[in-house]
């Protein structure tokens, strides 16, 4: 019989998390194309058949966890957009619950960041431009229905989309290469407000504060 399939449900799903994690740590430490499959079982506790059993391979690891990222925005992304209030509180509990993603997965952040932005790793194909795509997206639909509301004064949506994902990305980087900095979620808030400082029309800021 399989080694793999004779294991109960539940070692599976220890086993896949445990294997999630090492991956994870081991990409963000080592890089992507230096980790092997046999360090990643090794850092697990399990064999090589039990990872090709949940993913299939190295690629499928990676890709699944990109794809439990992606889910995990789109839940927030939703969330924000269904909840009610003003357009300023949806957009700064948006900012602030995937920012809060990204703390609570770093090294999946900076996985991410060396694929995007570094050399080529030999990773699978995942379209990051279409999550960055989405969450501009997100904050030029959330700004636009402030504008048509008169919270924020009149201009371009897409224009105050972009300075409110500055003081995002700033935050984000810091977090990721300087966590010692304490760049967390107060101050994320902060630079958000900066921001709608700039934009609110005269009553939606007073009502503001």
């Amino acid at each position: 019989m399989d080694e793999t399939r004779s294991i109960p449900m539940h070692h599976e799903d220890s086993a896949r998390g445990r294997l999630m994690t090492a991956a994870i740590a081991l990409f963000a430490r080592k890089g992507y194309s230096a980790t092997s499959v046999r360090e990643i079982v090794a850092a697990a506790g399990v064999t090589k058949p039990v990872l090709y059993y949940h993913f299939g391979s190295k690629e499928g690891i990676f890709l699944a966890m990109m794809g439990e990222a992606l889910a995990e925005f789109e839940a927030t992304a939703t969330a924000a957009m269904n909840a009610g209030g003003p357009a300023a509180e949806r957009i700064a509990r948006f900012l602030d619950g995937t920012f809060a993603l990204v703390l609570e997965h770093l090294d999946a952040m900076r996985v991410l960041d060396a694929i995007y932005y570094g050399p080529p790793q030999g990773a699978p194909f995942f379209d990051f431009e279409a999550i960055h795509e989405r969450f501009i997206g997100m904050l030029t639909t959330m700004v636009r229905d402030g504008m048509a509301a008169g919270e924020f004064r009149p201009g371009d949506p897409e224009d105050v989309a972009w300075a409110l994902a500055g003081p995002f990305e700033v935050v984000r980087g810091m977090s990721l290469s300087h966590p010692e900095i304490g760049f967390g979620r107060e101050r994320l808030a902060r630079l958000v407000r900066v921001v709608f400082d700039g934009v609110m029309s005269g009553p939606a800021k007073e009502s503001s504060r």
